[in-house]
């Protein structure tokens, strides 16, 4: 039986006669062996179309998961805050008419110094600025003000930075931007006051300054 098929000779075997009742055995123990063959043949062939198909599912899982992750962090690079702008980081000031800087802060419930571009406040600083100019009175009128910050720190840095705007030096509005920037994050700040447009009247011989600094969180 040295030839015979394992699984044929284990069964003869295990049967320990060859004969039962004047009947051959053989042809059932053959047949029974093909049967756990062909068994075995559609396990196998089910087991690896399900591993294929988990192993395709979790590379697809992965793949989105990846590139969600991606765009979470891709985001978070920018800024964790509410208030952060989806444009590309701004660098020095970016203006159509002159503007700028007003050493006086503007608002008594103020936690730093003013500062201006360049300056770091709380963590924070301040690397661009773009204002945005439409028509108010006979001039223009800054609407739209963009301020780019970076965090240089090795810390989570949560803080309020607001914007004073002054005309002939005169503070006419204020208005803060609570953000969260990660380190080495940057934050674009956007800060509007279209009331400009409606109460306020303007010479073209009208000068601008500006500044921030940090307000109390709330």
């Amino acid at each position: 039986m040295s030839d015979v098929d394992p699984l044929i000779r284990r069964e003869m075997q295990w049967m320990a006669l060859g004969v039962l009742e004047n009947r051959d055995l053989a042809p059932i123990i053959i047949a029974k062996v093909r049967r756990q063959r062909i068994r075995r043949a559609i396990i196998s062939s089910i087991a690896v179309l399900i591993i294929g198909l988990v192993s395709i599912g979790l590379f697809e899982g992965f793949k989105a998961l990846t590139k969600s992750t991606n765009v979470v962090l891709d985001t978070a690079s920018q800024s964790l805050g509410d208030n952060a702008a989806t444009q590309q980081v701004i660098q020095g000031l970016i203006s159509d008419y002159p503007i700028t800087w007003e050493q006086s802060v503007g608002d008594v419930g103020a936690i730093s110094s003013a500062g201006g571009l360049g300056d770091t406040l709380g963590g924070l600083t301040a690397t661009g600025l773009k204002i945005s100019w439409e028509r108010c009175g006979k001039g223009q009128c800054p609407v739209t003000w963009v301020l780019s910050v970076i965090n240089k720190t090795n810390d989570l840095i949560s803080a309020s930075p607001s914007l004073s705007v002054f005309t002939g030096h005169s503070p006419l509005v204020s208005d803060s931007r609570p953000t969260t920037v990660i380190p080495g994050g940057t934050a674009l700040l956007v800060y509007s006051f279209p009331e400009f447009q409606d109460s306020l009247e303007t010479s073209p011989s009208a000068t601008w300054q500006w500044n921030w600094y940090l307000s109390p969180l709330r």
